[in-house]
């Protein structure tokens, strides 16, 4: 099943007026369904960047709205909320179209737009930013403030909640947005700064408070190397994310890096391989295996190796893959032919030095991007140390717990980590063990575990954490302002 869709023009949002950016003649927007041209990429010109910064600058400058009351803010946050509300359908079909992600699933995630600005505008009632000291001599202060402009740097595969969740926790926190959607995934961002502008004119808020600009990597360095830029929020791959660490460190911009990893899974010698079997397949061919923190190396006592591989595998007989528009598909391609390509020459590569890959999934009568979910087993551990970030999923034989950390803290990770096993004590002392941020025992689900959950970016998965109080103070750098005493010795 395909069908004939219009993505919405990419559209560039400055200062409150929109305009059209250039057109890029190389690797259009293709229907991932069919490798059907619908829409050029495009590019934001580099002077028409420097006006948002400029228009950002010049709003926190103002104060007008980092000196709002609390109360304003959180007002906008759920306006905002409410707004979204009639666009979320528009939204998840976008999404689909540039991630090649079920429209189940990416409505899912659109559904959550306006609670994510509802739940900015509960964190910002519980954490305003302003707390009173008792000094020795007088009042003391201790402040919360905005760092300043902030730019908020998206990928491909979620793009619209990964800009939707940063915007939304950086207005509260006081500061004016840039927003930089991948040039593969620009059109449900599109959508989403039309509810912000509207919003904006509605509250008579300053139109620079949310602006929206195109591009790759061009757009994001402008953005990156500008000391007018005081905090960035990057969601990607560990080679981009260190280029936009070195544009930044000039000028000590505050940094929220969220990269890849290669998230290692242990499972221990209790484990209940049929219930292992299926939250793996559940894990690593969500979003198409195209999330952060997917299920990436699986590391197994040798006696259950086998066990695993062919319960996974019968499961993956189960997978529906097909047209990412079709309500009845589990999966769908891959976002477009540069991931594609990356997946499939991975698993070629590991077939290469001696492994197997083995997929049950059948393939669509379709001429896109589809890629059958695999199992590569047989591999040397040291081949398969980075994230594949696709649907692919390694098998490893070992012979206790303490040679599976040790091989799963090899891996290059720090986001996320797995654990199974019946006796859930051992399981989470085990999962202690591994360098990552997040651990789930016996699941892959992509929700956080807890409301107030906080996942730190270990290794070289990023800098900072996420979690929506650690986002709050991200956004925000502390001042304190008070009455000294004199008669301090020194």
């Amino acid at each position: 099943m395909t069908t004939t869709v219009t993505l919405p023009a990419q559209r560039d949002l400055i200062d409150g007026q929109w305009s059209v950016p250039a057109e890029l003649p190389e690797a259009p927007l293709c229907h991932p369904d069919t490798g059907e041209p619908l829409q050029a990429r495009t590019q934001t010109a580099p002077d028409a960047v420097h006006r948002a910064i400029a228009a950002a600058e010049s709003l926190h400058r103002k104060g007008s709205w980092r000196t709002s009351p609390i109360t304003d803010r959180i007002a906008f946050l759920r306006r905002v909320a409410a707004a979204l509300e009639a666009r979320l359908d528009e939204i998840a079909a976008a999404d689909s179209l540039t991630s090649g992600v079920v429209r189940t699933v990416t409505g899912m995630f659109a559904d959550g737009l306006p609670d994510v600005f509802r739940a900015a505008a509960t964190r910002l009632a519980a954490e305003p930013g302003e707390q009173s000291l008792s000094g020795s001599t007088g009042p003391v202060r201790l402040l919360h403030l905005p760092w300043g402009p902030t730019a908020v740097i998206a990928p491909w595969n979620a793009s619209t909640f990964t800009v939707a969740k940063k915007t939304a926790f950086a207005l509260a926190a006081g500061a004016p947005v840039i927003a930089k959607p991948s040039g593969w995934a620009p059109s449900g961002p599109v959508l989403f700064a039309e509810v912000l502008a509207g919003a904006i004119a509605d509250a008579e808020a300053p139109p620079a408070l949310f602006q929206l600009v195109h591009g790759d990597s061009e757009t994001g360095q402008l953005l990156a190397q500008d000391s007018r830029i005081r905090a960035l929020a990057f969601t990607g791959g560990r080679v981009a994310g260190a280029e936009i660490a070195r544009a930044a460190a000039g000028h000590s911009t505050a940094l929220q890096l969220e990269l890849g990893s290669n998230n290692p899974v242990v499972v221990r010698a209790d484990a209940d391989v049929a219930a292992t079997a299926d939250a793996l397949v559940a894990g690593f061919t969500k979003l198409n295996g195209q999330w952060c923190e997917s299920p990436g190396s699986v590391f197994v006592p040798a006696e259950l190796h086998d066990a695993l591989r062919d319960a996974i595998l019968d499961q993956l007989r189960t997978i529906r893959l097909g047209s990412c528009l079709d309500p009845t598909s589990t999966m769908g391609p891959q976002a477009n032919r540069p991931q594609f390509d990356r997946v499939a020459d991975a698993v070629k590569r590991l077939t290469q030095h001696g492994a197997t890959a083995t997929s049950t999934t059948g393939l669509p009568d379709l001429p896109g991007w589809f890629h059958a979910p695999a199992v590569v087993h047989d591999a040397d551990p040291g081949d398969t140390l980075d994230e594949l970030f696709g649907p692919v999923l390694t098998l490893h034989r070992t012979h206790s717990d303490r040679e599976a950390v040790e091989l799963a803290n090899r891996c290059h990770t720090g986001l996320a980590g797995y654990v199974f096993g019946a006796d859930l004590d051992a399981a989470l002392a085990l999962g202690a063990q591994l360098d990552c941020g997040e651990v789930k025992i016996n699941g892959t689900s992509v929700l956080d575990l807890h409301p107030e959950s906080t996942q730190g970016f270990w290794g070289g998965s990023g800098t900072g954490a996420h979690g929506d109080a650690e986002l709050l103070r991200f956004f925000r750098g502390a001042r304190i302002v008070g009455v000294d005493n004199p008669a301090f010795p020194i």
